[in-house]
């Protein structure tokens, strides 16, 4: 069963169960607007049908605003051929959504003994080019092509920089080995 359709049903039960609830106690008040004449009966099939209608466009509120991307972290590694050490601090995680195009911004904050362990894991990935320095500008001759993919992770004047571009989605890893400081920007346009 696709994640979209649990949670749209778990989403229905949620709704449906709050707004029977409602229901419930709106049905004293009802029956007693119907006995003294100030409701008719016609008056009463338009309020159920508005509460219904009501309460299915918020079931599709509620289903169409839910964050339904991969989480960054999963996203950074899978990209970059390395794994995020368990101990670190997120200091920003945005996704910044522009229609069909959108840019997830990932930064987070590593200690000492994490940046090493992230260090081996660079220096091990299939896209690390030891003979590459980057400079703002990357090359051809940079790049480590594997399969149809071509990365690569290279050394830089702040520790070491990781660039991926895909299609129409580019990924950017920059990693500042003196503030320890990992930097994840994917977009697509």
């Amino acid at each position: 069963m696709s994640q979209l359709l649990i949670i749209t049903i778990f989403t229905l039960m949620i709704v449906g169960l709050f707004g029977g609830l409602l229901y419930l106690g709106y049905l004293p008040f009802k029956k007693q607007l119907l006995k003294s004449g100030r409701l008719t009966n016609k008056r009463s099939r338009q309020i159920n049908l508005t509460y219904i209608i009501l309460l299915g466009l918020f079931v599709v509120f509620l289903v169409y605003n839910r964050d339904y991307r991969t989480p960054s972290k999963e996203r950074l590694e899978k990209s970059s051929n390395i794994i995020l050490p368990i101990d670190f601090k997120v200091l920003k995680d945005e996704y910044q959504d522009m229609w069909q195009d959108y840019c997830i911004i990932y930064e987070i904050q590593l200690e000492r003994k994490s940046s090493i362990e992230i260090i081996k894991y660079i220096k091990k990935s299939v896209f690390y080019n030891p003979n590459s320095f980057h400079n703002g500008i990357w090359k051809e001759a940079d790049f480590v092509k594997v399969d149809s993919v071509r990365a690569v992770w290279s050394k830089s004047a702040i520790g070491y920089d990781f660039s991926r571009p895909y299609d129409r989605t580019t990924y950017f890893i920059t990693f500042d080995t003196l503030t320890n400081k990992l930097l994840y920007n994917e977009c697509a346009d």
